[in-house]
């Protein structure tokens, strides 16, 4: 099958498009929730909003829209939520949209669940806890940041004058991307601040000196707890990493949605950027002291297990030194015996050798000189013998 070579540009542009900025008037008023999503669960999330939505479509791919002035509603799919926005009718509560039981059916957590009320030339409410100005001074904005008793986090944006639904809408979402991003920026940290009594057990625990006075087994025992520690730490490391990062990530969005909306305090209130780095930064930060605590813990116990096995190594050469020396000992001292004994059989061989040949030459000399022989064969006898065991000795040290 020919793979198309158009695939990978047009995903591409795909992806670029894939979230257009909607288009709203600049009085509206909009109800926004995000729901966690995953592979396993996205078709539970697809049937609990064909409930709401009933002309939902089957073959959803990442992003819909429904046209029209008041029932107008959006739906994008990002890598972890599904962000359901839907405009409120005049006349209508939010929480007549927004239906509290078809939220409390959702099949996954809802992250997310705000309001906003936008107007031309409107005022903020009196409970409002952080207020900006947008655009150089064209918009305020202001949101409490607490839940209402209906669950809703609430946002009011005021416009100088109508900016047209193009610009209102971009504006808009920014807006409500803020909210969704600082809110997915402390998202897990229940699970971070978990891992603190496991850091600080591990740092407890750690081996404070690797000495030489250490026994064998007490250097493997030593060694078996720190691979126990590093397993744990990695544990940890498979855990968090990846979700520290994407609140890092998020955390990053929320202050670049500011500076694009060039968010200024609004004198007399708290603004929404510095709101924001009192209570949200600290939370990330924290995200990022265990990670970087864990990374700490784990080169601590890197460089104690690199120490305990270069100490092992050399204890291995210096027994291993002294077994070489041991056997260089033991193969001196067999030397000797076989020099020994190799003495031994050519005397005995010789005698042998000796009482052998002596009766054949015997009748041939005369009775009186017999002993004169037997004296003069033994020297003979013993050279030849002591020549022949010596060949063969070479000879085997040759082949070996």
């Amino acid at each position: 099958m020919q793979q198309n070579p158009h695939r990978i540009r047009l995903e591409a542009n795909r992806e670029l498009h894939a979230r257009p900025f909607p288009i709203l008037s600049a009085t509206c008023r909009l109800v926004h929730l995000c729901v966690r999503v995953s592979p396993t669960s996205r078709d539970e999330v697809r049937a609990w909003l064909r409930e709401k939505i009933k002309d939902f479509p089957d073959d959803f791919q990442g992003h819909w829209e429904r046209p029209g002035v008041d029932s107008w509603v959006r739906v994008e799919r990002h890598t972890e939520f599904v962000a359901i926005t839907q405009v409120v009718p005049e006349g209508l509560q939010f929480t007549e949209v927004a239906d509290s039981q078809w939220i409390d059916r959702s099949p996954q957590d809802v992250l997310v669940l705000a309001r906003v009320s936008s107007s031309v030339g409107g005022q903020m409410p009196a409970d409002v806890e952080a207020v900006s100005t947008l655009r150089g001074g064209e918009v305020v904005a202001g949101s409490n940041f607490t839940e209402d008793n209906a669950g809703f986090t609430s946002w009011t944006v005021a416009f100088k004058k109508d900016p047209g639904d193009e610009a209102a809408g971009r504006l808009l979402q920014m807006i409500l991307e803020i909210e969704t991003y600082r809110t997915l920026a402390v998202m897990g940290m229940d699970r971070i601040r978990a891992v603190h009594p496991i850091l600080q057990r591990v740092a407890n625990h750690l081996p404070k000196e690797i000495t030489e006075t250490l026994d064998h087994d007490a250097m493997m025992k030593t060694l078996a707890s720190l691979s126990a520690q590093e397993s744990e730490l990695h544990a940890v490391w498979e855990k968090l990493a990846w979700r520290i990062g994407a609140n890092q990530a998020y955390h990053e969005l929320v202050f670049q949605r500011l500076d694009q909306l060039k968010a200024h305090g609004l004198d007399g209130y708290v603004g929404i950027r510095h709101f924001l780095k009192r209570r949200l930064t600290p939370a990330v930060s924290t995200a990022e002291t265990v990670l970087r605590r864990r990374s700490e813990l784990a080169e601590q116990i890197d460089e104690r297990a690199q120490l305990l096995r270069t100490q092992l190594q050399l204890n291995l050469q210096s027994q291993t030194r002294d077994l070489l020396a041991n056997l260089d000992k033991s193969a001196e001292r067999q030397i000797r015996l076989q020099s020994a004994v190799e003495g031994l059989s050519t005397v005995a061989i010789a005698y042998y050798a000796v009482g052998l040949i002596s009766p054949t030459l015997e009748p041939f000399v005369e009775p009186a000189f017999k002993d004169w022989v037997k004296a003069g064969l033994a020297p003979v006898v013993i050279g030849v013998v002591w020549w022949t065991l010596s060949r063969i000795r070479n000879r085997v040290s040759h082949n070996t």
